[in-house]
């Protein structure tokens, strides 16, 4: 029986882990999804390495495991080895997960920012250039941000570049999950919708509170905080292109035309409001499984 050729793929979230193997034409295969919460139940990097274990065995016959890419919510050094700092799921500071991995399964391990992933799935299926400035922002639980210049992800010195979400804000001594004080990110992240629906609307579901409430001060601030995160990247990088997603942007009612409107709003005039460029990632959830394999492909072959 000749056996498929797969990456090994895995997007871990601050909610839900979705694994899957993703063939050289990043066709997806064996997709499954984990909940996150369960699985540091115990210690997630002992859950992570059994799920992976489980999911191995039962490929094994049909598939050819190529290697092992991972992405996560977090900060991760610049060697991409090791996970610096994961607010969103505990236990998992300072840890080496490609050396733990790769002792662990004697398959090459990669690492990256789910964000950067993102983005490298909507370059492609968004058939966008490789050359030049492109920004992704992603509006989920946070603000994630990814910056690639020339096809390649910005990492700066530490390895921790495009953390847009923690612009620090004059008169803003809210804590954020990062552990500072005075970020941008929990008044434009959607933890910012779940403190409205515990306080402001405590009789709105989540999922329908830009349908119901849209027009509210409150909601209306929440959306400026977002337009404020991309106008001030927007200003300082002048991209080519700005890529919009994440799950916000998927809730029902999501105003996109009042997004836009807010961004441009606060871009400077005439340039680079006058020739920005604003395009939407693709709605799928499987775009970060998919995007791990892209990168752990691009990977492998430069081994």
């Amino acid at each position: 029986m000749n056996k498929t050729e797969a990456m090994l793929c895995m997007d871990i979230g601050g909610t839900n882990c979705r694994i899957g193997l993703c063939g050289r034409d990043y066709t997806l295969y064996e997709k499954e999804i984990e909940s996150t919460e369960r699985m540091t139940e115990n210690g997630f990097s002992d859950a992570l390495a059994a799920l992976l274990r489980r999911f191995i065995d039962q490929c094994k016959d049909r598939y050819t495991i190529a290697g092992i890419s991972l992405g996560v919510p977090a900060t991760v050094d610049k060697a991409r080895r090791r996970i610096l700092q994961a607010p969103a799921i505990p236990g998992i500071e300072n840890l080496a997960v490609c050396e733990l991995l790769e002792r662990e399964f004697h398959l090459p391990v990669w690492l990256e920012k789910d964000v950067n992933l993102l983005l490298q799935y909507d370059l492609t299926y968004l058939g966008l250039p490789t050359e030049g400035l492109i920004i992704g922002i992603y509006y989920g639980t946070g603000i994630g941000n990814a910056i690639c210049l020339d096809g390649k992800p910005l990492m700066g010195r530490n390895g921790v570049a495009g953390e847009l979400g923690h612009i620090p804000q004059m008169k803003n001594d809210r804590r954020c999950s990062c552990g500072n004080t005075g970020c941008l990110e929990p008044f434009g992240g959607g933890k910012r919708l779940n403190e409205l629906c515990q306080t402001v609307f405590p009789e709105e579901s989540i999922r329908s509170i830009y349908r119901d409430h849209c027009d509210t001060v409150e909601v209306q601030s929440q959306i400026d905080a977002m337009a404020i995160a991309a106008a001030t990247e927007i200003n300082i990088l002048d991209p080519e292109y700005v890529v919009l997603g994440g799950g916000v942007l998927q809730m029902e009612g999501f105003p996109t035309e009042t997004l836009e409107a807010c961004i441009r709003r606060y871009v400077r005039k005439p340039y680079p409001e006058r020739n920005l460029r604003i395009v939407y990632a693709r709605p799928n959830q499987e775009n970060g499984i998919i995007g791990a394999g892209i990168y752990g492909w691009a990977q492998a072959a430069r081994r």
